[in-house]
């Protein structure tokens, strides 16, 4: 019985509410029977009509940009796959001059295709600065990937690589203070992807490495 009361008060309330609306739009008068009788039209406020609107453009500019992030996700998909035919090519100078432009994203998929190339491209022929440059700046990107997302293995498989490359330019004992970091990554790396053969023989050439190291 109460929650009955309650709803015919609301009902009440809410009628006055609109009540107010009509008396707030003036009046109009028309004539029934030789009578004037006032008429108050319904009358839109201003401000819901403002509402309404600011909505429709809201909707309009939500779909613009979802429209503009699924171009960008498509550009980027594509970008890949050519960067990857390019890489199944060996191409990889093209596949570095066409990922360049974008070294500076937050793209991971972007980021550690870049230090692939790099690494390739150090193994190449090619003057030992230039080598080195390679190297340091594979591993700038490979570093800024891993911050990203350390839960990718081609991230902690290049890391690996890289780590060990890198550290052979600051000498035998910082190469071997490395090597567990080099194992451990390429160990994660394992445990996430399905090509095992190749990372076995990574980390058999890891300790092939660390005996010459002792010899």
């Amino acid at each position: 019985m109460l929650k009955y009361l309650v709803g015919i008060r609301r009902g009440f309330s809410k009628a006055y509410n609109v009540s107010n609306i009509f008396r707030r739009h003036g009046r109009l008068k028309y004539s029934v029977n030789g009578m004037d009788r006032n008429y108050r039209p319904f009358i839109m406020p201003v401000t819901w009509l403002s509402f309404i609107a600011s909505l429709q453009v809201t909707s309009v500019k939500d779909l613009g940009d979802t429209e503009k992030i699924l171009s960008v996700k498509e550009a980027t998909e594509n970008l890949i796959t050519e960067a990857d035919d390019l890489f199944s090519e060996n191409k990889y100078k093209e596949l570095y001059e066409l990922l360049y432009p974008y070294k500076e994203s937050n793209d991971v998929e972007i980021l550690w295709r870049l230090s692939r190339a790099l690494h390739h491209m150090s193994k190449q022929q090619c003057h030992n600065e230039e080598k080195k440059r390679y190297v340091f700046e594979g591993y700038d990107l490979i570093v800024k990937a891993l911050q990203l997302n350390d839960s990718h293995y081609a991230v902690h498989k290049w890391y690996a690589i890289f780590l060990d490359t890198r550290a052979a330019y600051d000498g035998i004992k910082a190469r071997v203070t490395q090597l567990p970091n080099v194992k451990n990554h390429l160990l994660v790396c394992m445990d996430m992807s399905v090509n095992v053969t190749y990372l076995f023989l990574k980390l058999l050439m890891l300790q092939m490495k660390f005996v010459n190291i002792f010899k």
